[in-house]
């Protein structure tokens, strides 16, 4: 390079993002996957357990591979606080690809940490109530549950909303 030349010269940039949460609010923090399943000649079903590392069982006849993961949420309280969780769609959400193909999830299971059960656990919608234990009030809870997938279900993307309540009293 000869003196006196320039040498090129490029910018960029990047956003900076944050949510502030007051206490007394929840947040997702991932969406619930059961992964890629091949068109099955017989229904069958996949539990995917609530666990921080997720697992998916398929039945008998039903082949699965990719992504098990339950669905995340934080809650974002105070140490000691009691909270309620629940399931506002009635115990059933339904998977839709589009042209009227559906499945349908149901059999929602809960796992917690940072949470302890406080007056017994729940069942169906309402997923029981809680004490958080945590010191600065962060909990986090997961979902899972049972997808029945149909003989010869039709081929898609199928998407659902798991829909959830906190209730602090």
């Amino acid at each position: 390079m000869a003196p006196g030349q320039a040498r090129a010269q490029d910018t960029a940039s990047a956003d900076a993002l944050t949510v502030i949460q007051t206490p007394g609010s929840i947040a997702k923090t991932a969406d619930m996957a059961f992964g890629s399943i091949v068109q099955p000649n017989a229904a069958g079903t996949i539990v995917l357990t609530p666990a921080s590392t997720a697992n998916c069982t398929a039945s008998s006849g039903l082949v699965r591979s990719g992504v098990c993961r339950a669905a995340r949420f934080n809650i974002y309280g105070k140490r000691n606080w009691k909270v309620r969780i629940r399931e506002t769609n009635g115990g059933t959400v339904t998977l839709a690809a589009g042209a009227g193909n559906s499945m349908t999830m149901d059999a929602i299971t809960l796992g917690t940490t940072g949470m302890t059960s406080a007056n017994g656990g729940g069942s169906g919608w309402n997923l029981g109530r809680y004490n958080i234990d945590t010191a600065n009030g962060i909990t986090e809870f997961r979902l899972g549950g049972t997808l029945h997938v149909g003989a010869a279900q039709p081929a898609g993307v199928y998407h659902g909303t798991v829909l959830v309540q906190i209730q602090f009293n």
